[in-house]
């Protein structure tokens, strides 16, 4: 190294250190640290503000080094650093309008939904649920940790009053799900309690009685307040019917940049609207194809009602569910090793969704696996799909474990040669393309094998591509949400209850956080085939892969630099051969 090099490197890992420093804090990073914890997370416009401007701070010194100055890995690590300072110094002039309660990047417009406030509690249970119980000294932590919990709700209840203050309404139709949401989470909240094998060094029963009492003292009050907001009837009145965030002061704007952070592209919201439009029409089109070999006279929705009518295609209870899930995961197992060059050591499963997330969710979540549960899990919703056929699970489950989010995510935290910025680094694009992209893989393995499972798989596609014309539909071209679900029960293929609740999340709970995933498909797929194309019989798609998931979650742009840097690689191998 010259001395250019060494002072570059020195102070990229100044603002490196800044940047972790800030994400270890996130609930997203904290509930997987093996540490204790003494305060939850802070969701104020003061406790955001500082945050911001402590990210300032450090994207200001990130700004000072050239990456061409650092070696290669070094400069991936940088640019994650560079590129989550820059979104952390946005989120106070983004705090009233929509703000990151995981701290990932999942901008929520209103607190009191599903994918805001909802996840953020729950992941927050996930933390309480690590703390360890050795003296009465962990007891008191954890009375604390039980009025920090009150806290949160009562800073949900203060940033909503605070919304409307400033003409930021939460649309009726999301309002009816927010006090849903909210009762649910208040008839669950003894779900904090720990198991009183966790409290047998303290004293079980004794330990026991006074947190459920604190919930009582605190927590129950602070549910109370919040729902006493959301169900005030001048609040109420106050609703617009409209949907979309560019309804309100400074929303056009904001939309526009959501949109180029989660898709990680410059790309705008017309751009993806156009792209969704003609999306749906191949996906309509291979449909047709479908029936037509299966010499099946209607039209794709009699073809699902008919696969819904089928008891071989439906399951009732979780664990039966779960069966169906399973059975998938063994089917795939066999094709792993010729198509990757390693996998994580953490086992995977599904689990049921926990009731109060249920009926805000359409699906469910993945949930990596932490020291204190060492297996990743996807969670799903039960209710929804025992309420339909399950010809999309094979999809779903592709998409969710192996070779789609578990993969990725598992072992990117398993991976000690990355900085732990890298570790728990989050891309939408990158997480959500990688997933799709594997639904897609599965495919080309011949995990759809019955004509059910791969009109399940087209379900799939045309339901998360939807999203493309539907998200910008509401959020930026005046869409309203009549609009959007008559769109949708033409071509999502859902239920109405899903598409209800989906058309609800893309215009009042998170804008454009949807569109990653059919974009970030798209880009690794015309990266593989452009990989393909320029090294012909040189080309192995375990060196895609590895070239994808190596490096762990990057922006899109960053991933394409590492294919090059591959391809250039195997063209030099092969060209000495």
């Amino acid at each position: 190294m010259n001395q250019s090099t060494d002072r570059a490197s020195a102070l990229a890992l100044v603002g490196i250190e800044k940047v972790w420093s800030e994400v270890q804090r996130t609930p997203f990073v904290q509930r997987d640290l093996d540490a204790p914890i003494d305060r939850l997370p802070d969701i104020s416009e003061g406790a955001v503000a500082a945050r911001s401007s402590r990210a300032a701070d450090a994207l200001a010194i990130l700004d000072r080094v050239q990456p061409s100055d650092l070696h290669h890995d070094f400069a991936l690590t940088h640019a994650v650093a560079q590129s989550t300072a820059r979104r952390m110094a946005q989120e106070e002039n983004r705090y009233w309008l929509a703000f990151d309660p995981l701290g990932v990047g999942f901008f929520a417009l209103f607190a009191p939904t599903a994918y805001g406030g909802g996840f953020l509690l729950n992941t927050v249970s996930g933390m309480l649920s690590k703390q360890r119980f050795e003296t009465l000294g962990d007891l008191d932590r954890y009375l604390g940790l039980v009025e920090d919990y009150a806290r949160l709700i009562d800073q949900m209840r203060e940033r909503t009053a605070g919304q409307g203050s400033r003409g930021i309404r939460m649309p009726r139709a999301q309002l009816s799900q927010s006090v849903q949401l909210i009762n649910g989470l208040r008839a669950s909240a003894n779900r904090i309690v720990p198991s009183k094998d966790r409290l047998v060094a303290i004293g079980a029963d004794a330990a026991s009685s006074k947190i459920v009492a604190r919930i009582k003292q605190s927590v129950e009050p602070a549910f109370v307040r919040l729902l006493g907001l959301l169900e005030d009837l001048d609040f109420k009145r106050a609703s617009p019917e409209k949907v979309g965030i560019c309804q309100y002061p400074g929303g056009e704007a904001l939309y526009r940049e959501l949109v180029r952070e989660h898709t990680t592209l410059d790309i705008s919201p017309e751009e993806v609207h156009g792209k969704g439009v003609v999306r749906i029409a191949g996906i309509r089109a291979e449909m047709s194809l479908l029936l037509k070999e299966e010499e099946f006279k209607g039209s794709p929705q009699e073809y699902l009602a008919d696969v819904a009518r089928n008891p071989s295609w439906r399951a009732e209870g979780a664990d039966a569910i779960s069966s169906v899930f399973r059975r998938y995961s063994e089917r795939i197992e066999p094709h792993i090793d010729a198509s990757f060059r390693f996998r994580p050591n953490a086992a995977y499963d599904v689990a049921p969704l926990p009731d109060a997330l249920a009926g805000s969710m359409t699906f469910g979540f993945y949930d990596p696996p932490s020291r204190e549960q060492p297996v990743g899990h996807y969670l799903f919703n039960t209710g929804n799909l025992a309420g339909g056929p399950l010809a999309h699970v094979a999809a779903l489950n592709y998409h969710e474990l192996v070779p789609g989010h578990h993969f990725h995510l598992a072992s990117q935290r398993e991976n000690e040669s990355l900085h732990p910025l890298r570790a728990n680094a989050f891309f939408n694009a990158f997480n959500e393309g990688w997933a799709e992209y594997a639904a897609t893989l599965a495919g080309e393995f011949g995990m759809y094998r019955k004509p059910e499972e791969r009109f399940g798989r087209l379900v799939m596609d045309a339901f998360l591509t939807c999203r493309l014309v539907v998200d910008t539909g509401m959020n930026a071209l005046g869409w309203d949400l009549e609009r959007a679900r008559s769109y949708m029960r033409k071509n999502a293929f859902m239920p109405e209850a899903e598409i209800c609740s989906e058309s609800i999340r893309y215009s009042c709970d998170m804008p454009a956080q949807s569109l990653a995933y059919k974009l970030g498909e798209d880009f690794m797929i015309d990266q593989r085939e452009g990989m393909r194309a320029r090294l012909g019989e040189a080309f192995d798609i375990r060196d895609f892969h590895d070239s994808v998931l190596r490096p762990g979650a990057l922006p899109l742009p960053l991933v394409a630099r590492n294919i090059e840097s591959a391809i250039r690689a195997r063209q030099t191998d092969f060209g000495g051969k």
